[in-house]
């Protein structure tokens, strides 16, 4: 009896200590897989990494659209003085060509002067240059032919706008070689000189009358020149 008694007990042991060792494989497992599992996720770097790259990536966009639309608001407002100043100049600081001879017979005066071939007092808004009937009149400078016409009191004329809001007409002309609309250069022959009827008691002469804007200035300061 005491033998198989003994048997029993040892049975029992072991089935307890199989037992024990089981629960604790078990337990180890879970430990290692819950282990494992909150390793990798205090290591997964992908949402930090991706957040911060969007994040930039935004912020670099940003910057440049606002980058981008601050240097063409410059460049329009570049512009846009550019055109203004273009605009308002006038053609003062430009190189101008004598259209006929340098002599002056009847200087420019917004002052009223008396007219011997009119016998009256006018103003003469203009510069009467010297010069042989038939010789050639010459383009003060690049331009564009806007009339070519004749008039009772000044004879033949060529109007042509040089630009800067300057516009020109050359008075007296007996003949010209240029139509309205065409364009022309510096020193262009624009026709040969004539008469001009309300200034016939002067000696051969063109009439050369310049308006900046519209309004009537001396030939000799738009070119430069002096008297």
């Amino acid at each position: 009896m005491s033998s198989k008694y003994k048997s029993k007990n040892s049975g029992k042991n072991l089935k307890a200590l199989f037992s024990v060792v089981c629960v604790s494989i078990i337990a180890l497992g879970v430990i290692v897989y819950f282990s494992t599992r909150n390793t990798k996720d205090v290591n997964e770097p992908t949402t930090i990494v991706d957040t911060t790259a969007v994040q930039k990536s935004v912020t670099v966009k940003d910057t440049s659209k606002a980058t981008t639309a601050a240097q063409t608001t410059t460049e329009k407002a570049t512009e846009s003085s550019s055109m203004e100043q273009s605009d308002s100049n006038t053609p003062y600081k430009s190189f101008y060509q004598y259209p006929i001879s340098e002599t002056v017979v009847n200087g420019y005066s917004e002052e009223l002067v008396k007219n011997d071939t009119m016998g009256d007092y006018r103003s003469h808004t203009a510069v009467d240059f010297k010069g042989e009937a038939g010789a050639d009149v010459l383009s003060a400078n690049a331009g564009l032919v806007l009339d070519v016409y004749n008039d009772s009191m000044l004879g033949m004329v060529v109007e042509i706008d040089h630009g800067g809001k300057l516009v020109a007409r050359y008075c007296g002309l007996d003949s010209v070689s240029v139509s309205k609309g065409s364009r022309v250069e510096i020193g262009q022959v624009l026709g040969t000189l004539g008469s001009v009827p309300f200034e016939s008691s002067l000696e051969s002469h063109l009439h050369f009358e310049t308006k900046v804007d519209g309004k009537y200035v001396n030939p000799l300061n738009v070119m430069g020149k002096t008297e």
